[in-house]
């Protein structure tokens, strides 16, 4: 199964190398003939995509091999620090072309050619928009955070070409008004908005992606699951206490569970909490990701602080 789920994951992966490249040539092509930077921020964004994408998927294939000796706990941690790069990469690529479009704009802009634009823009929306509802769809039956990664890069992309084809219907329209002086600006002005608004996409990610790396506090939704299981056990058994530890690194989620015992009370054996340890588990089915799990048992509470 854990092969299957390999193999798939690195299908979409390359679907979106794949996607990435045509739609950076083609971008890449059609801005330097017409002379559009909006067009040409496309392009480049996709080219550095299809880079990005190219490290997930060789990321993909390294956290598959078993290191135990270089990695007990797993290799899961590499997912977050590599999303986490590709998003600093997408925000530096923001900013330059945020500025790069404000430059422009100051020095009284540059003639594209609308027509063109908007036929460009048809096909980048429809196409951006088919691969990101594909590996979207895909990534609910995987569960991948690398292939979640690159469905919303695919998004941004989508939303990106929306932005450029407004713009270029604009600029478009104003060509039979008396403001067709402001269609020089419509190019770099699209591209100040875009990249501007855009800032927050891979800004909002990259805090997700620090936390995992911090080793922080798992979301609440993992964490409130995992409460319920531990004070219904805790409860149940007559603990004395228990404390709840749950982070998330990349695809696993790992669980610590300290149950303080009354030296007072009953004193589980072995082969019991063992039992704990599989009713806990079992009850953590609803969590379909992958988790470490580690029960400890403790008359002294400041074991479990």
């Amino acid at each position: 199964m854990v092969s299957q789920n390999s193999n798939h994951e690195k299908s979409l992966l390359k679907v979106s190398v794949y996607g990435a490249m045509f739609f950076a040539l083609l971008a890449i092509i059609w801005g330097v003939f017409e002379n559009s930077k909006i067009i040409l921020f496309d392009g480049v964004y996709s080219l550095i995509s299809v880079g990005l994408s190219i490290i997930s998927l060789i990321t993909a294939s390294y956290m598959k091999k078993q290191d135990f000796e270089r990695f007990p706990y797993g290799k899961e941690m590499i997912e977050p620090v590599i999303i986490l790069g590709k998003f600093l990469v997408i925000t530096i690529l923001c900013l330059f072309s945020f500025f790069s479009g404000f430059s422009t704009i100051l020095s009284g802009g540059q003639e594209v050619n609308a027509e063109s634009g908007v036929f460009y823009s048809l096909i980048a929306v429809i196409g951006c928009f088919l691969v990101y509802y594909f590996l979207n769809k895909k990534h609910k039956q995987n569960l991948s955070g690398l292939v979640d990664a690159e469905a919303q890069q695919w998004l941004m992309d989508t939303y990106l070409s929306l932005a450029v084809l407004a713009g270029f219907l604009l600029s478009f329209g104003l060509g039979y008004t008396d403001y067709k002086y402001l269609q020089p600006y419509m190019d770099p002005l699209m591209v100040v908005i875009v990249s501007g608004y855009f800032l927050k996409v891979p800004i909002t990610n990259m805090g997700r992606q620090i936390r995992e790396v911090l080793d922080m506090k798992a979301e609440n939704m993992y964490f409130e699951l995992c409460q319920d299981i531990v004070v219904g056990i805790e409860t149940k058994y007559k603990f004395q206490e228990s404390f709840l530890r749950v982070s998330k690194s990349g695809p696993k989620l790992f669980i610590e569970i300290d149950f303080v015992v009354s030296p007072e009370a009953w004193q589980p054996s072995l082969a019991e909490q063992d039992q704990i340890r599989e009713e806990i588990i079992t009850q953590m089915n609803l969590i379909s990701i992958k988790k470490w799990l580690n029960v400890a048992f403790t008359n002294d509470r400041k074991w479990a602080v």
